[in-house]
């Protein structure tokens, strides 16, 4: 096998690859939006909320987390974000960032620094920026 052929082998794997997980999203985008037909923005917000999370709060993860999903498609406390909503670990972190800074917290220096508690799910995210939140009023 050639350098080329070498190359074009693997675009073509990793064109493959784009296709399936593009595809798999959107299947997975529509199923969600099938199933949660009458599922609405009020309705996570009060599923938030019966874990303790204010209005606002909910109210900030939701539009957070709205970018990860399709059209139409309203956010739900138990989407996993690893399995259903495909982020990782630094992507929630980069919410949890614009999330302190959506509320008007300084972010913690390298000096300072804060250490994330695993996120496995939205509910985790609306429920630990209630804790900064909170946590910031005491302090």
């Amino acid at each position: 096998m050639t350098g080329g052929q070498k190359a074009a082998a693997i675009i073509a794997l990793a064109v493959v690859a784009l296709a399936w997980f593009n595809w798999r999203m959107w299947r997975q985008f529509r199923a969600a939006k099938a199933y949660r037909a009458g599922w609405s923005a009020a309705d996570f917000d009060a599923m938030v909320t019966d874990n303790g999370v204010s209005p606002a709060i909910a109210a900030l993860t939701r539009e957070l987390v709205a970018p990860c999903y399709s059209e139409g498609v309203v956010p739900h406390p138990d989407d996993d974000f690893a399995r259903f909503l495909m982020i990782d670990d630094e992507e929630v972190a980069d919410l949890v960032e614009k999330g302190w800074g959506q509320l008007g917290l300084t972010m913690p220096t390298p000096a300072d620094p804060v250490e994330l508690p695993p996120m496995k799910d939205v509910r985790d995210l609306a429920v630990y920026l209630q804790s900064v939140v909170s946590h910031r009023a005491l302090a």
